[in-house]
Order: structure tokens, then C-alpha cells, then sequence
């Protein structure tokens, strides 16, 4: 780990002085092209450039998703420090992520801003979402529980999917190591003041042994269709979206503890969002969207009557009035309710619905140096009241030139999660346990460097009340769950260091983060589980004509687990590709280069030394 870190933050400056010194006359003159100021909205639920929002943020455009060739997002995600990835096996098995220390259920996961955490034990299906639908992905780092309503502790992730442009047709054939087949089709268009996007994608692994122990594969299937289409009036847009990924996994039902067996079974899934929405500017200083969507994830254990389904309907108002110069206002709510359908053998049927009210203000101000975003809710829960959630946000620009800008940030806001159905009546659940609440602070120093450098330093704390916990006592390991308890922790925290370097030109890109944290239980000082308490990724790539080359590397520090401590490990991946004639473009990619055996869930294998490659056709 050390070796690594040490590697990575020498290799910067010595790359950015290499470019400094022998720059490409080729480079220098395409570097006005290339920007290290992409345009997101999740911060905030506005447009605005990264180097305008306050909060720590990582964009992950089409290029970098084309390039990376990963199976599925968590596989995208994982080379960003501060993004722990916990997975129990290969493809299709369950992966979690761990933001700035987090709870996985901590992070809230959207498809083009339509919730897809279910209202059961968990986060997101990361395992399940495709990356080839998705034209890019905003992650902000920290409580959105204003905007976004409950979950949003640890951070949001907000994944863009592909949407109607100029006329483009593209296809992709992919396939490599355990098996894996898949393949894609892609059509997009707009003809006068309507458009639409369709694509649809298959995708097929024979997979490898999840568990330590066995030598039975994990065979895992998808089937992922994604559409979209808009219309203009005169006065008014309109969207229609709609996405669905289905398909089986096969799993081991007693996880990989052999006090249960190493039995393997097979579920099958659906993750699906369907969304209207209509938005037009009222007044000449006054935008409005109204959207209606509805949610559905869902999975049935073959065999058995083992089931489980979260259907959330949803309907989202949103306002954005310029008042002044410099001076927005955002306002709006949503009104949504969630229903959960759950069978299992290890407990009681769940039957529940819950309706969710909740209402955001929030002001942003913006003048030559200083930027202010001030943002509040409140949230109405059937089973818990009325919560209060809040956001403060201030940076000074401390030096202004051109292509030259550092911005001082100081941040604070407060998160809100409500118990699960599962955490209250599942297995091992208790009814009475309360809500979660945390408060975040944060101060850090943003540096624009030229043209083509960019690097973030952020300190961050986070403290944690009533953390839901799973808790297990020998003693009563006879009982009807086995031991197995659901509880509020006193109180859990996180305090850590994190930086961001960015380069890019017309050649060269790169960027290289590390974190350090400290995420522990209060109440008895241990660490908090499958959370690195060090990492640190780098990612390059070099143009050379109609080739690249990449590489991207993962050092993470050792990780605390259900009775066991995960060791640190060192990942290397490369690839590389080229543009044929007629359309065409093959890209390779060999992960895990130095064939590392590694676990990041004990007792759960990891993929060693493999190789991708995939074909791709496009007509522009």
C-alpha cells in the first residue's frame, strides 16, 4: 500500500513537469478542446460547471465508460478512492459502495434522477446497471438529504443515461475470461423538435466460484433495454424514459459461511424506472419541471417462495427563479410512497407501505469571489414524523486569473435515513429502532492550475447517530434468527483526508486521488466493516493517433469483516485500442495484471488475472 501511494503521488509532478517542459506542439494546440470543467446537476439540481460546485464531486464521462469496459457500475466506480467497493464474488453477486466511510445504504443511487435504492436491506443493485446505457455519471460526496430526500447521507450517485442527439447508430460485441459473452445496439436521433434514443444490451457469464471452498461457477445474465423520448412545443418539453434490466444469478443461499452450507441456488431480477416529465420556463426568470416516475426492484429465488419487491411511485416538482443577478432560488418536493412485498424462510412476510412528503428551499449566490448556497427540507415520514435536514455551503475565490483560480470551501449539512422495512420486521429486525442522523463538516481548497491541471484537497468529518447496525450474540445463536440483531449504535464517526489531481490534453489525461479515514463504531472503538481506512487509485491515458493506451491501478489498506480482516491489496489493469476504418474500433483490457488473490467481503472470491476485448461499430 505504501509502495503504491508512494509511486503514485511522485509520478504526478514528475508527469506534469514532463508536460510542462517538452510539451506537444499538437497538444498545445488541441488543448482548448479538451475541458476539466464538465457541466452536472446533482449537486444542486441545477446546471452548473464542476469548478462552481462546492461540493466534492466525480464525473465519469462516455469516453472514460467506453474505455474502462467494466461489467457492470460497481466495477466502473471502484477506481476512485473514497468509493469502497464491497462484493460478495463475481458478476452478478451482490456489490455494495461505501462513500467517505459510509453505510452502503447510506449512498442514494438515481437513474436519470429517479430513486432505485429499495425500500429493504441494501443499497442499490450497482451489479445489475449496465455501464454501456450510460453517457455519464455525477457523484457528489455528502448528506443530500435536502434535495433528495432519505438515504442521501454519505452521497448520491446519479447515473445519465443515453439520450437523443444528432443521428447515431453504434453496435458492440464484447467477450473474454470466465466466459463472458455480451453485446449491444444503440439508435439515437432527432428529427425537428422530437427525438429518441433506444438501446439495448445482452450480456451473458459462465462466472467462477463465488465462494472460498467451492469450485461450483456463478453463473450470472442480463438483459438491459433503455429508452428515451422527447418532444417541443412552443411553450414546453416533454420526456418519456423508460429502463429495465432483468435477468438471473446464481448464487450461493447460505452466503459463504459453512455454518449454513454452501448450498448454490439461483434468483431472478428486475430493476426497472418508467418516468413522464414536462418542464417549461413560466416566466422569462422562472423554470419549471413536474415528473412522475415509478420504481421497481425486484427478486424471486428459484425453487423456493423466497421473494422480495420494492414498487416506489413517485411525483417530483421542481422551481429554479432567478431573482437577481448572481442570486437563484430553487423550491419544490415530492410526494412518493413505498410499497414492499417480502417472502422469506428466515422470518415473517413483510407487507408495508409508506408515503413520504417532503419540501426543499435552497438559494445560491454567486458574485465575482464569493459563492453561498444555503439549502433546508423538511421530511414527513408515516412511521417516524416530520425531519428537518439542512446544507451550508461557502467558498471564496482567494486568487482570480485567467486559466489560474483557488477557491477556499467550507461546507456543513445534515442527513436523515429511515429504518428499512427489513431492518424493522425482517430477519433479525427490531420495530422500534430510530431513524439515522448525521452531520458532516467539511473544509477544503480547490486549485484551477493552467489549462490543463486541476487538484482538490478536502477534510471531512462525520458523525453518525443511531447507526443501524447488525449485531450478533453466540448466546443465542437457538433462537429464531439465529443470534442475529438489528440495533441503533450510540453513535459511529469518520474523519479523514481526501485528494483529487486532474490532468488533461489533447494527448495525455489523467487523474490520480487518495483518501485517508477513520470510520469507527463510538461505542466500542472498532472499525466499521469492509471500509479501507487508506486508498488510493491513479488512472492514465495516452492518444497516439487512432491508438490509446491506459492503465489504472487500486492500493486499498486492509478492511474490518464479520468476524475477520480483510488484507490490503494492489490492483493493476491495462488497456489499450484503436479506431479502424469504416466505423469500427476494438479495444483490449487485461484486469488484475498481477493476478492478486484478494477478498473485499470475507469468504468471497474476487476475479484474478483476465482479459476483455470489445469490437465496436458507429455511424455518425
Amino acid at each position: 500500500m505504501k509502495s503504491v501511494l508512494l509511486t503514485a503521488l511522485c509520478a504526478a509532478p514528475l508527469f506534469c513537469f514532463a508536460q510542462t517542459a517538452a510539451p506537444d506542439s499538437n497538444a498545445a494546440d488541441d488543448a482548448a478542446s479538451v475541458t476539466l470543467d464538465p457541466v452536472l446537476v446533482t449537486a444542486s439540481r441545477t446546471p452548473q460547471p464542476q469548478s462552481q460546485t462546492l461540493a466534492a464531486t466525480i464525473v465519469i464521462d462516455r469516453a472514460q465508460i467506453e474505455a474502462a469496459q467494466a461489467g457492470d457500475l460497481a466495477d466502473l466506480l471502484r477506481f476512485n478512492a473514497g468509493l469502497d467497493i464491497g462484493r460478495t464474488g463475481g458478476p452478478g453477486q451482490t456489490a455494495s459502495v461505501f462513500i467517505r466511510g459510509g453505510e452502503s445504504n447510506h449512498t442514494l443511487v438515481l437513474i436519470d434522477g429517479v430513486r432505485v435504492n429499495p425500500a429493504t436491506s441494501g443499497g442499490a443493485a450497482l451489479q445489475n446497471l449496465v455501464p454501456d446505457m450510460i453517457e455519464r455519471i455525477e457523484i457528489v460526496k455528502g448528506p443530500r438529504t435536502t434535495l433528495y430526500g432519505s438515504d442521501a447521507i454519505a452521497g448520491v450517485i446519479n447515473i445519465i443515461t443515453r439520450s437523443p442527439g444528432k443521428q447515431q447508430i453504434d453496435a458492440s460485441l464484447r467477450g473474454g475470461s470466465y466466459g463472458t459473452v455480451g453485446g449491444s445496439a444503440h439508435y439515437a436521433n432527432t428529427i425537428g423538435d422530437y427525438g429518441l434514443s433506444v438501446e439495448t444490451e445482452q450480456q451473458k457469464t459462465d462466472g467462477f466460484p463465488a465462494c472460498v471452498g467451492t469450485d461450483v461457477d456463478s453463473e450470472f445474465r442480463n438483459n438491459s433495454v433503455n429508452v428515451k423520448g422527447t418532444a417541443k412545443t412552443g411553450i414546453a418539453r416533454f420526456e418519456a424514459r423508460a429502463f429495465n434490466a432483468q435477468g438471473k444469478t446464481e448464487y450461493f443461499g447460505g452466503g459463504c459461511d459453512p455454518t449454513f452450507g454452501l448450498n448454490p441456488t439461483a434468483l431472478d431480477f428486475r430493476n426497472q424506472t418508467l418516468a413522464l416529465a414536462a418542464s417549461s420556463q413560466l416566466l422569462s426568470n422562472w423554470d419549471s419541471t413536474l415528473s412522475l416516475s415509478r420504481s421497481e426492484d425486484r427478486s424471486r429465488q428459484y425453487n423456493q417462495t423466497d421473494s422480495v419487491r420494492t414498487i416506489r411511485p413517485q411525483l417530483d416538482w421542481q422551481n429554479t427563479v432567478t431573482v437577481l443577478p448572481g442570486l437563484r432560488a430553487l423550491f419544490g418536493g415530492q410526494v412518493s410512497q413505498e410499497r414492499v412485498d417480502s417472502y422469506s424462510s428466515f422470518g415473517a412476510p413483510i407487507n408495508q407501505t409508506i408515503d413520504l412528503y417532503n419540501a426543499f428551499l435552497q438559494g445560491q449566490y454567486d458574485n465575482d469571489h464569493n459563492h453561498l448556497l444555503l439549502a433546508g427540507s423538511v421530511l414527513d415520514h408515516d412511521a417516524f414524523g416530520s425531519r428537518l435536514s439542512w446544507n451550508a455551503e461557502y467558498g471564496y475565490d482567494l486568487y482570480v486569473k485567467p486559466l489560474y483560480k483557488t477557491t477556499l470551501i467550507a461546507a456543513a449539512g445534515t442527513g436523515f435515513r429511515a429504518p428499512d422495512a427489513t431492518d424493522r420486521f425482517g430477519f433479525g429486525g427490531d420495530p422500534n429502532l430510530a431513524p439515522e442522523r448525521a452531520q458532516n463538516l467539511e473544509v477544503g481548497v480547490r486549485q484551477r492550475w493552467g489549462a490543463n491541471q486541476t487538484w482538490d484537497l478536502r477534510a471531512f468529518r462525520t458523525r453518525i447517530k443511531n447507526l443501524i447496525s447488525v449485531e450478533y450474540d453466540p448466546a443465542n445463536n437457538q433462537d429464531v434468527d439465529f443470534g442475529f440483531r438489528a440495533v441503533n449504535i450510540d453513535r459511529a464517526k469518520n474523519s479523514g483526508l481526501e485528494a483529487t489531481y486532474r490532468y488533461a490534453d489533447a494527448l495525455w489525461s489523467g487523474t490520480l486521488t487518495g483518501i485517508i479515514q477513520n470510520p469507527k463504531d463510538r461505542s466500542d472503538d472498532s472499525s466499521l466493516l469492509r471500509r479501507a481506512r487508506r486508498s488510493v487509485t491513479a488512472q492514465l491515458r495516452r492518444d497516439i493517433g487512432r491508438f490509446y493506451v491506459s492503465t489504472d491501478v487500486l492500493g486499498s489498506s486492509e478492511r474490518a469483516d464479520f468476524g475477520a480482516r480483510n488484507a490490503g491489496y494492489t490492483l493493476w489493469n491495462l488497456g489499450a485500442g484503436v479506431r479502424l476504418p469504416q466505423g469500427f474500433s476494438l479495444s483490449t483490457r487485461i484486469e488484475n495484471l498481477l493476478d492478486r488473490d484478494y477478498q473485499t467481503a470475507a469468504g468471497y472470491r474476487q476475479p484474478g488475472l483476465s482479459a476483455y476485448a470489445t469490437l465496436r461499430w458507429q455511424y455518425l
